[in-house]
């Protein structure tokens, strides 16, 4: 069965235009899942699809740096869906969205929501694709064996990711927080084969980030803490000494140009009332994610 759409999705409406494209047809397709059940200081994650949504009809339809109009190459928006409450099934459900939108041959692109729900995203790629990486954008390890006793938390994703799939390595960028509390660093040192950090205070390479990646299917999980405080404020645990946005676009152009990158999720948007800017970058940044996939195709 065809998944449903929504009339006014990503860059749905723009000067009365529409850029949506039928699900049939499109390359990509968005996921909105505002998934919230762990936040642990600021909340608000679940408004982050929709936030991000509307902020897209303010992007310019044209891409400068690929040259390229990204909804040309067609791009759907998945209705809204009701998330269940219990993680598992939350989770579970998720991942056959995902699922269906790979079966079709098709690009998935995730409006989380909070970084639980990657679990989901990597666990359906991992079935459809072997030898696949993580590249980990966040301030965050989240590799905590589980926090506040919950090992659903967003602070254990990653943990999670190599405890139980088989991806070959996880690609930290933009890393400047570690706990040694609930075994973060016991397990980091065990996994330290599968794991490569890049940490947010280095002089990042593009091209020394790319040549890490081992395999040639890459998924791309971007929390958008990764960034500065100064340009995303609007998520629930920001450090400051963030990433800048042209630093950032640099390191994603190169990984979309040296690898196959099958699917992406962006996730702990929560967006603040009357503060725009941050909802219109992650918007952008989706479209950037869009443009540099296909540029080259």
């Amino acid at each position: 069965m065809r998944p449903q759409t929504q009339k006014n999705g990503f860059l749905g409406a723009d000067e009365g235009q529409s850029f949506q494209t039928p699900y049939r047809q499109a390359r990509t397709v968005i996921i909105p899942f505002g998934f919230e059940a762990t936040v642990s200081y600021g909340g608000g994650t679940k408004r982050g699809p929709q936030a991000i949504i509307n902020a897209s009809y303010q992007v310019e339809t044209f891409d400068e740096q690929t040259f390229t109009s990204p909804y040309k190459t067609g791009i759907a928006t998945l209705a809204e869906t009701a998330i269940p409450k219990k993680i598992p099934r939350a989770l579970k459900k998720l991942g056959r969205l995902v699922g269906q939108v790979l079966a079709d041959k098709k690009f998935p692109v995730v409006l989380g929501g909070e970084h639980t729900l990657s679990f989901a995203v990597a666990q359906a790629l991992s079935k459809k694709f072997a030898n696949l990486s993580v590249v980990h954008f966040d301030a965050h390890s989240d590799m905590r064996k589980s926090y506040e006793g919950n090992p659903y938390s967003h602070a254990s994703v990653m943990y999670r990711v190599l405890k139980f799939l088989p991806v070959k390595r996880i690609v930290q960028i933009g890393i400047r927080n570690l706990s040694d509390l609930d075994g973060e660093l016991d397990f980091r040192d065990k996994q330290r084969a599968r794991i490569k950090t890049f940490w947010a205070w280095e002089k990042l390479s593009p091209q020394g980030i790319a040549e890490a990646i081992p395999t040639k299917n890459v998924f791309i999980s971007f929390d958008v803490d990764v960034f500065d405080p100064s340009i995303m404020p609007s998520t629930g645990t920001p450090e400051p000494g963030g990433l800048t946005w042209w630093q950032t676009l640099k390191i994603l152009k190169r990984i979309f140009m040296k690898k196959n990158v099958v699917g992406a999720d962006i996730v702990e948007l929560a967006p603040i009332k009357g503060l725009h800017a941050p909802d219109f970058l992650v918007a952008k940044l989706a479209h950037k994610i869009i443009g540099f996939k296909f540029a080259k195709n």
